[in-house]
């Protein structure tokens, strides 16, 4: 190759690369214009916004106690209010068998592609004994609020909803047509939201939907949710006695519930930390090699959340990486048990009767939640100690695993905002938890609902003192207003090809 054809190639690359970096630049230009508007409102709207979340969270929509169901129509009643005064004039409550989701749409896009976002409104139960504060009563302190719900999920209720606003407050429309639901009954399995779906197909059409009810991997950096594992949840009661007995006067002859509760759980699990009921790792199928590439790029510090929780071992079978244990993995976990007397104050010396442990299984692909309980009950009837019987409570549905591609329009268009926003790519993550509403979604209506929520792993969501980044509400605000506007230039583009 002579040196004018090497000339003419390095200016050809030179102009090719100084056309890319103008290119760049225009476009940075472009978003910073398009967010500083509504970064403005967004800001000068903050100490507003504190005194909803305040408000929303002070709401004990705890919707697995009866007695707080006039605490969940409050808090759904507050969420229609606020949709109302952003201009969703559709806003509404829809009954279901349970709880009521709410539902408002903006739908004066005409031609434009329809979002549909997902969240919950309602909270976990809580031990008022373990809170520093109030659980009800949120404070700030340290740039976060506390209060449970706070974290999961009534930031992504109302970040999406203040996104919104910002854009109607600014522009006096959208980019394109939002569907909201929120759901009322997250926190025990959602078992009236299927149904409420497959009564409102046509209500909820879209062509894109967002779960508001997730996390990213750190303040810093951002992540998109690849795997869910499923879920099945089983009750049991031991009975040894019609009654608790004097332990002086009966103890030595009578069988204790108690003991024999511990033991049935014993034999739940081999000394290596799997789970011993047999045939429950028959269909498993393994983490597979993508998915294991996938964690090995995952700067992941396994110290950290044993920081977090204050343990000083890990558990579980060392064949697998702490990663797949929680991804691809299933897992039996006791969730809770009762037994005797465990009040405060006093001492009563007793036999405990009866005993009762609740257990939540972990599930992942292959795997359905009815087998894994059959074999469940199979075991405990058959190492059921002498003199002791017992009695089983069946939730009344499952949730199974799903994973979501990564090779969709809607992946890559909330790749493209958390890039956006947070500078730099996403990481690709699986969770060990369920959220049984995404698969409905995907079922019923046919799309993917891919995570874009602000929560973070030490939140302590579902303990005491849970909290929220009052940063992430900042963040998660400009990263849906991006979303939308992102969504509608994309699909324009495409539609003007």
């Amino acid at each position: 190759m002579n040196k004018k054809c090497i000339g003419f190639i390095v200016l050809i690359s030179v102009f090719s690369v100084q056309l890319t970096a103008q290119k760049t630049t225009a476009k940075n230009k472009q978003i910073n214009s398009t967010l500083s508007s509504y970064e403005a409102y967004i800001d000068a709207h903050n100490e507003t916004h504190l005194k909803e979340f305040i408000e929303l969270v002070s709401i004990p929509s705890i919707s697995s106690i009866p007695a707080n169901k006039p605490d969940v129509d409050k808090a759904a009643a507050w969420i229609v209010h606020k949709l109302k005064a952003i201009g969703i004039t559709t806003a509404q409550t829809i009954p279901t068998e349970g709880n009521p989701v709410v539902y408002g749409s903006w739908d004066k896009a005409p031609g434009k592609p329809t979002v549909l976002i997902y969240a919950h409104y309602d909270v976990q139960p809580v031990k008022e004994s373990e809170w520093t504060i109030p659980p009800f009563s949120p404070v700030i302190k340290d740039g976060k609020i506390f209060g449970r719900g706070a974290s999961d999920d009534k930031s992504g209720v109302l970040i999406t909803i203040w996104a919104v606003e910002a854009m109607l407050r600014t522009d006096g429309k959208l980019p394109v047509n939002v569907k909201f639901i929120f759901d009322g009954e997250e926190e025990k399995g959602s078992p009236s939201f299927k149904g409420f779906l497959d009564k409102n197909k046509d209500l909820l059409k879209a062509d894109f939907a967002l779960n508001a009810d997730g996390s990213q991997y750190s303040e810093t950096t951002p992540s998109i949710l690849m795997s869910l594992r499923g879920a099945a949840i089983l009750e049991f009661t031991i009975q040894t006695a019609n009654t608790d007995a004097h332990s002086g006067q009966f103890g030595g002859k009578t069988p204790n519930a108690a003991v024999a509760l511990s033991q049935v759980i014993a034999s739940f699990y081999t000394k290596d930390g799997n789970v011993a009921v047999e045939g429950f790792y028959d269909k498993v199928v393994p983490a597979s090699l993508q998915e294991k590439e996938m964690i090995k790029k995952l700067p992941y510090d396994a110290s950290r959340d044993m920081k977090v929780l204050g343990t000083t071992a890990e558990t579980g079978d060392t064949a697998f990486s702490p990663l797949e244990r929680i991804w691809y993995r299933p897992t039996l976990e006791i969730i809770g048990m009762q037994s005797g007397y465990t009040a405060a104050e006093g001492h009563a010396n007793i036999i405990p009767g009866n005993a009762m442990a609740r257990i939540t299984c972990r599930l992942v692909n292959n795997q359905s939640g009815k087998e894994i309980i059959d074999l469940i009950v199979k075991h405990i009837n058959k190492n059921l100690p002498v003199g002791a019987r017992v009695t089983y409570k069946f939730s009344n549905g499952y949730t199974r695993p799903m994973k979501f591609p990564a090779d969709t329009k809607a992946y890559h268009y909330v790749s493209d905002a958390l890039f956006t926003i947070y500078g730099t790519q996403p990481l690709q993550t699986g969770h060990g938890g369920s959220i049984g509403p995404l698969i409905d979604i995907n079922e019923t209506l046919g799309i993917y609902a891919y995570s874009l929520g602000l929560q973070l792993a030490d939140e302590r969501k579902h303990a005491a003192n849970e909290f929220f980044r009052l940063s992430s509400m900042r963040k998660g605000q400009l990263l849906y207003c991006y979303y939308l506007q992102h969504v509608a230039d994309e699909e324009s583009k495409l539609k003007n090809k």
